[in-house]
């Protein structure tokens, strides 16, 4: 979906301009003369981006306090100046005033919100432009405000259920360290001085202690390196593509990762086909909350399917990578009449899957970072006894 600058003769035979949201050019030609206007000229626009951020809950709150302004009949205009009044965030109060001088010039606010796309993203415009075309703008608000408190929740029962792992996994790599680096090699030193012969065991260790730091440090190093080359464009997109499926195939991760994605791709689906977009343009925007390239890949050879006239479940089928589960929702689905529907019942179903999956994961998690630093601590205690009995019967020979 792109943005269009027009200028046109409306029925008053008056030259007006503006922005209006199409495919293409054809389209955007169409949906001016259905709108009464005679177009003159129709452009596609290159509108300056801002970076200005919000965060997801405020966001949420603003969305559904639109939602409330609007079912209560207050003009679109009036709700945006209600709440630019009292926002807090000065920086959001102003991109709401800046919403409305725009709508005031005759542009809509789906195409206004095209310049803050780190506030609004693809699905949150999309789903407002189709609202817009079927007159359900308060709607829509309300079912963006539901999808974006799910959105929040989920992220926050993902954070918080990885806080505990990581600290524990933080706090274990500390002790290690320490009693490697520090500890280890001041006893033993008092042993040499003793004239103590080493064990095997605490040699092994004395010497693994001189390389651990480095070890800490390489992997450290390739964890940086893999997440700069993600982020930035040195690996070719073929590469990028068959490292993306390799992740979703590992072990235990990856089909979180899997039903995870699916289930926000679902999610937008949802929303967007229930505020009216139609099937081929809701599968081209949501594939972007695909955080893997792989699945987006899979989904675009989706969309050119259905383009060439295939139902959603016969364009997924040839599709592996995706869940059994949501091949066959998908089937049951194209039976019915509701699309929206259908995407909210296999929604449900993954984020319990996944729920399900992440409490599995972490109960296997946590007794294995406990067990390995357990076992540390006793190889690491066993190197500074060892040497100790054989220091005591040194001294009972004698």
């Amino acid at each position: 979906m792109a943005t269009f600058k027009y200028s046109a003769f409306n029925n008053q035979e008056k030259k007006i301009s503006g922005y209006i949201n199409a495919a293409d050019q054809v389209e955007a030609f169409s949906l001016l003369q259905n709108k009464g206007l005679n177009p003159l000229s129709v452009i596609e626009s290159q509108q300056k981006k801002s970076n200005i951020k919000i965060s997801s809950k405020n966001l949420s709150i603003f969305t559904k306090q639109m939602s409330a302004l609007l079912s209560a009949g207050t003009p679109l205009e009036k709700s945006l100046e209600l709440l630019s009044n009292q926002i807090v965030d000065k920086k959001f109060s102003h991109v709401l005033l800046n919403l409305i001088d725009d709508i005031t010039e005759g542009n809509t606010l789906s195409s206004s919100m095209k310049k803050y796309p780190k506030i609004f993203d693809e699905v949150y415009i999309s789903t407002i432009y189709a609202g817009e075309t079927s007159a359900s703008l308060s709607e829509v608000f309300s079912d963006l405000a539901i999808h974006l408190d799910k959105e929040i929740k989920i992220k926050s029962e993902v954070t918080n259920a990885l806080v505990y792992p990581i600290v524990l996994l933080i706090i274990s790599v500390a002790v290690i360290y320490a009693l490697l680096t520090y500890v280890l090699p001041q006893v033993v030193e008092q042993f040499i001085s003793s004239n103590v012969t080493l064990p095997l065991l605490t040699t092994v260790l004395l010497n693994f202690s001189n390389v651990f730091p480095y070890i800490l440090l390489i992997i450290f190093i390739i964890i940086a390196l893999c997440i700069f080359t993600l982020q930035t464009n040195i690996l070719s997109a073929g590469f990028k593509l068959k490292l993306s499926k390799i992740f979703l195939k590992l072990p235990l991760f990856g089909p979180i990762m899997l039903f995870n994605q699916t289930a926000r791709f679902c999610s937008a689906m949802r929303l967007m086909t229930k505020a009216g977009l139609n099937t081929i343009d809701s599968l081209r925007i949501s594939k972007d909350t695909f955080k893997s390239n792989y699945l987006k890949h899979e989904v675009n050879k989706v969309v050119n399917k259905v383009v060439g006239g295939a139902s959603i479940s016969q364009a997924f089928a040839n599709s592996k990578i995706f869940p059994d589960v949501f091949h066959q929702l998908l089937i049951s689905g194209d039976m019915g009449s509701q699309v929206s529907a259908m995407f909210e019942k296999i929604k449900n179903f993954l984020d319990q899957e996944v729920e399900t999956r992440r409490n599995v994961l972490l109960t296997l998690l946590q007794p294995v970072v406990i067990l390995t630093m357990g076992i540390f601590v006793m190889l690491i205690v066993l190197a500074i006894m060892l040497p100790l009995l054989q220091m005591n019967n040194l001294i009972f020979a004698i």
